[in-house]
């Protein structure tokens, strides 16, 4: 049985999702390494384990993350190490999508259906938790997957399940997994000076491969 965190990123041009995938018999130790994480940067940089970290509001360094001042090569830096701590996560895997942001809902029906068919392979089962937003669309979109005599998604049971970004550190680690993939594949200046345009690669170690258009 696997719980899959998903979320996604974007621009006017680009939509990507990532989907961050757990054994449930190894949730509790990906938990406990997330917070042992968590405690480091609040000790190396006062950032609170309370503190949402929100990927493009993060490495733009808006907001306020910290009681002193937090520069943006700083938290660039931390995004960096944030995604290798994910690639060094227990039985996780990541799955990932990139098509054109007018085809999102396509982009996440291509998502499940790759999910769908490695759980088949795995010979589990999976239950989705996504970040808050598009509640009716998504779940509207799931059950029909589910009820479809054309490719159904057999292995995801159960509607999605939404939470807020904030309360969830692995709906959070999958944000920042979308958008590393979005700097990949849309790299900007302002981040590529930074490495971003390259931090996807840290997630090598448990990528499953990028969806894209045929």
């Amino acid at each position: 049985m696997h719980l899959i965190y998903i979320d996604d990123s974007g621009d006017e041009e680009l939509c990507v999702f990532s989907a961050l995938t757990i054994r449930v018999d190894k949730w509790n130790s990906c938990l406990r390494a997330i917070k042992k994480f968590r405690r480091d940067i609040q000790m190396s940089d006062g950032i609170s384990v309370y503190t949402e970290f929100h990927a493009w509001k993060f490495v733009s360094g808006r907001g306020k993350i910290a009681d002193g001042i937090v520069p943006k090569g700083r938290r660039c830096e931390i995004f960096k190490q944030t995604l290798q701590m994910v690639a060094k996560l227990p039985e996780t895997r990541l799955f990932s999508t990139a098509f054109p942001t007018k085809t999102s809902e396509h982009a996440y029906e291509v998502l499940l259906r790759g999910i769908n068919q490695t759980l088949q392979k795995w010979d589990s089962h999976a239950i989705l938790i996504c970040d808050e937003g598009k509640d009716a669309i998504y779940t509207k979109l799931v059950r029909r997957m589910q009820t479809s005599k054309s490719g159904a998604i057999d292995r995801i049971i159960e509607d999605p399940f939404f939470k807020q970004s904030d309360q969830s550190y692995f709906i959070q680690l999958s944000d920042f997994c979308a958008y590393a993939l979005l700097r990949q594949e849309r790299p900007i200046a302002s981040k590529t000076k930074y490495g971003l345009d390259q931090a996807f690669n840290l997630l090598e170690p448990i990528s499953e491969g990028i969806i894209q258009p045929g």
